[in-house]
């Protein structure tokens, strides 16, 4: 039996294109042959996805599915570095474009009618929270500040 690779924990936005379409979906973490998604609707083992950050697209083969978390076998080797330029370049123009108009940096998430935010966009926040350096509670704190 051969040892695990070692994985490397992330919070990645990505889009995942599979046989439904294209989905926004989270990279959790990341191994030298594969990676562990979040996905609102994750595709069967067995199905072939392509996950996209920025300019990089990376292929590979669904292996497992447990409730909304997915593994993927890639096709080829992935270069950590790579993706996590990909990441901090999507970052980058963000925040090089709220420098100029003054806006906001945090990510547009379309919320239901009735104001709720779905699990999954709950999990898109709470990463792009871990990314800019602000907790959970942190936010939770600074929502129920403001409520009161």
């Amino acid at each position: 039996m051969q040892p695990r690779e070692s994985r490397r924990e992330v919070v990645i936005p990505a889009q995942m294109r599979s046989k439904r379409g294209w989905s926004d979906v989270t990279i959790r973490n990341i191994s030298p042959h594969g990676m562990m998604l979040l996905a609102p609707f994750p595709p069967r083992p067995g199905s072939y996805v392509e996950v996209r950050r920025a300019s990089l697209a990376m292929i590979g083969r669904v292996v497992w599915v447990k409730g909304k978390t997915l593994g993927i076998q890639l096709i080829e080797r992935l270069n950590f570095n790579a993706l996590l330029r990909a990441a901090n370049e999507t970052l980058a123009i963000t925040n090089n474009r709220t420098a100029r108009t003054g806006q906001s940096a945090a990510p547009a998430l379309a919320l239901p009618d009735d104001g709720s935010p779905s699990i999954f966009q709950s999990w898109l926040r709470a990463g792009m929270d871990l990314i800019r350096g602000h907790s959970r509670r942190d936010t939770a704190t600074a929502d129920l500040t403001e409520a009161s």
